[in-house]
């Protein structure tokens, strides 16, 4: 089944993997031996961060995006306003396949889901564009640019002023600070604390 992925599908299934802990090794978009069993402890863990919570970095170094090479130096944190309830019971990657339905609808005829990463209500993320693709997550192109798109679902009739708490849940705002903490520390960005910097928090429909 691997074999009918692309190189990029598989550099982003090992992002992931590396993000949650289990070591692929380096992130050159083949599924091998190391890629085969990281994924096979990812799914013994059901899904979940390993246990020792490590950051692994895929790459090492800065990311860049596109072919300009914009250095990646912001995170943007979205919520897809969407029901707390939306296609509860379902796994985080038939919500991920649903997002891409949406961007890549004859609406917006995005070439991909929009956003970098996307963390459900019990704190599962997966990875959606490739961190080194410049994402579609903002309605201000040069905001996309050298920027990683971070999603939360749910936050349907939530407002900027609400509460972290009021819409979301505590394995969101964990999983929010531990992807927040490895691509800034991994990917060297000047902006590495939610509140003290200057990430910023946008809420747009998914």
């Amino acid at each position: 089944m691997e074999n009918a992925m692309t190189k990029d599908a598989i550099r982003s299934i090992q992002t992931g993997l590396a993000a949650l802990g289990h070591d692929p090794g380096k992130a050159d978009g083949l599924f091998g031996p190391k890629t085969r069993t990281a994924a096979e402890r990812w799914l013994a863990a059901d899904g979940k961060a390993a246990a020792t919570q490590k950051p692994v970095s895929s790459t090492g170094a800065m990311i860049y995006q596109g072919a300009a090479r914009y250095p990646v130096d912001e995170i943007i944190v979205h919520c897809s306003a969407t029901a707390p309830a939306w296609l509860a019971g379902r796994p985080l990657a038939d919500k991920l396949a649903e997002i891409r339905r949406w961007h890549t609808s004859p609406s917006n005829n995005w070439n991909d889901i929009g956003y970098h990463w996307i963390i459900d209500r019990d704190g599962q993320f997966l990875p959606g564009r490739a961190e080194n693709v410049i994402g579609a997550h903002t309605g201000q192109q040069n905001k996309n640019r050298g920027t990683i798109g971070i999603c939360l679902l749910g936050g349907l009739g939530s407002t900027e002023r609400d509460p972290f708490s009021k819409n979301f849940t505590a394995g969101q705002d964990s999983s929010l600070r531990y992807l927040i903490g490895v691509v800034a520390e991994l990917r060297f960005l000047r902006d590495s604390h939610c509140e003290s910097s200057g990430l910023r928090g946008e809420y747009e429909q998914a």
